[in-house]
């Protein structure tokens, strides 16, 4: 990619950047433009594709380490692999902020303060990198072994948390290439690296496993494949940047918006950390390290389904601040009606054919001994049947840059989701925690909508009769068949299961394309209404 101009960035031909929603004639080129690289359409396709490919990674993984090494030692692992996620509020302030201040910023063609932000954030990121590991590192030596006492993995705890905080020491810096990737909109690029990325995990796991069982030699395999997928984002970014030697600043006036913005993601990405990375631990101190591999049961459906209600919504990030900063408000309303609609039709069929199949789904996955878990799949998933179109929202909201009020939501609801995580925890064992993070979720979800459709200006009956009722009603009406058909064929083998949701899905999203089709070509194409 050449570097652009930073006083005149060149014209996008994507969906978020024509002219305000008109009644004009839309040419030839203008359509063929719509599918270029780096475009929403291209890159949330991109994205999505990425999401299938590390769910998948994700489900694979669960039941080769399980068979491979055992429960507990699995338990060690994964918690020794997502321990870094426990700063991920840090990386959620950060890392969004740059890519926000880096789409704002090449829009405005302000260069020098492009340059501060990047700069910046990197030195900031790679300090919070040596901190963090650390932190991980005194873990492992004073906490770990009390965490996990069980003697089959007593002596595994030290060294794993050890090379996961080695890991965080270089992982934290490298996410600055992600965010920069993300900041200039091609989001398609950073999904294949990750793409790649996930592939290379899971092969490396996979051999690894055959050779060995020590928990720190495989978490070492996995921190590796992490680093290295952002330094392959950074080193495609770069040049794309533009940025020139002594341009910008590494400090003061320029980095306050950044940080601002950014401590208000943070303590929006700590909520994110209370309600799922400290599950783990709640887990861990009341169950036991194989308490967390039930837990993991549970969980990995209800992320991949995250991952999809995500998926639209994160690929607008950059264009929404793209466009708050191009004060064109009208696009921005437009692409979050269009994209929530997309949402919900695309994430709560695959919720209701997860929750109706749970069972068959938890015995062919990981085996019949975890069979009487497939309740806790359900209870998970159960939230993503009425906040599916909340993705795309939140990025819109991110792209305005107006988070106050859903700071304040979110700490609320963590404080809350945390105490209860552990009382239930305390009390019923690892569907505690489950319970824990879905009833605060449920209670928030209407007052977050309120103020959502509020900051962005779309009237509630607007969002009703355009995305709820268009997005819902089919599903509704499509359930009752699937569940029929459930009954009579009893799917149950993997291969079963899967031509039974693929049919399913395809009956329904073949039946819906050319509405969807019609209300995205009218948006992007310039035909929808302004405002």
């Amino acid at each position: 990619m050449s570097p652009p101009n930073p006083a005149a960035p060149p014209p996008r031909a994507d969906s978020a950047s024509q002219p305000e929603p008109s009644s004009r004639r839309v040419t030839w080129r203008e359509r063929q433009g719509v599918w270029r690289p780096g475009s929403v359409p291209v890159n949330t396709i991109v994205a999505g594709t990425r999401t299938l490919v590390r769910a998948l990674v994700s489900f694979a993984l669960l039941p080769v380490l399980v068979d491979r090494i055992g429960a507990a030692p699995s338990g060690l692992f994964i918690f020794a692999t997502t321990v870094t996620g426990y700063f991920t509020a840090v990386e959620y302030g950060l890392a969004t902020s740059v890519t926000k201040y880096v789409a704002e910023h090449r829009a405005t063609g302000d260069a020098e303060q492009l340059g501060s932000v990047v700069r910046a954030s990197f030195i900031l990121l790679a300090g919070l990198g040596l901190l963090i590991g650390t932190a991980l590192a005194l873990l492992g030596v004073v906490g770990g072994p009390a965490l996990f006492g069980g003697a089959a993995i007593h002596g595994e705890v030290t060294p794993t948390l050890l090379v996961a905080g080695a890991t965080a020491v270089f992982y934290w810096p490298s996410r600055i290439g992600t965010a920069a990737l993300e900041g200039l909109e091609r989001y398609d690029l950073s999904a294949i690296i990750q793409m790649v990325s996930s592939v290379a995990t899971f092969a490396l796991i996979y051999v690894g496993t055959e050779l060995t069982h020590s928990v720190a030699t495989l978490t070492a395999l996995f921190g590796a494949t992490l680093v290295l997928e952002g330094v392959a984002a950074g080193v495609l970014a770069w040049p794309a940047l533009g940025l020139r030697r002594g341009l910008g600043q590494w400090r003061g006036a320029h980095l306050r918006p950044v940080l601002g913005f950014g401590g208000g993601l943070f303590l929006i990405g700590l909520s994110d950390t209370f309600v799922y990375s400290l599950d783990r631990t709640i887990v861990a101190a009341f169950v036991g390290a194989a308490g967390i591999v039930v837990y993991e049961v549970a969980l990995r459906p209800h992320n991949g389904v995250r991952l999809i209600s995500g998926l639209i919504g994160a690929a607008l990030v950059s264009t929404s601040s793209r466009l708050v900063a191009q004060q064109r408000g009208g696009w921005l309303r437009e692409l979050a009606l269009v994209g929530s609609l997309y949402s919900i039709v695309l994430t709560v069929p695959l919720v209701v054919l997860a929750m109706l199949l749970a069972h068959p789904i938890v015995v062919a996955w990981v085996g019949p001994a975890y069979g009487r878990h497939a309740v806790y799949v359900q209870i998970f998933l159960s939230y993503w049947l009425i906040g599916a179109n909340t993705g795309v929202l939140s990025s819109a909201i991110t792209g305005t840059g107006r988070i106050r009020v859903f700071v304040r939501i979110t700490v609320i609801s963590s404080i809350v989701t945390l105490a209860l995580s552990i009382w239930l925890t305390s009390a019923w064992g690892t569907v505690g925690v489950i319970w824990g993070t879905v009833i605060p979720s449920w209670l928030g979800l209407p007052l977050w909508m309120h103020f959502a459709l509020r900051h962005l200006g779309i009237p509630k009956a607007r969002y009703a009769r355009e995305v709820l009722v268009v997005g819902y009603l089919p599903s509704a009406i499509w359930t009752v068949p699937v569940f029929l058909a459930e009954r009579v064929l009893h799917p149950r083998s993997l291969p079963a299961l899967a031509a039974f949701c693929v049919v399913a899905l395809a009956a329904l999203w073949l039946a819906l394309a050319p509405m969807l089709r019609a209300r995205w070509r009218r948006m992007a194409l310039g035909e929808a209404p302004g405002g």
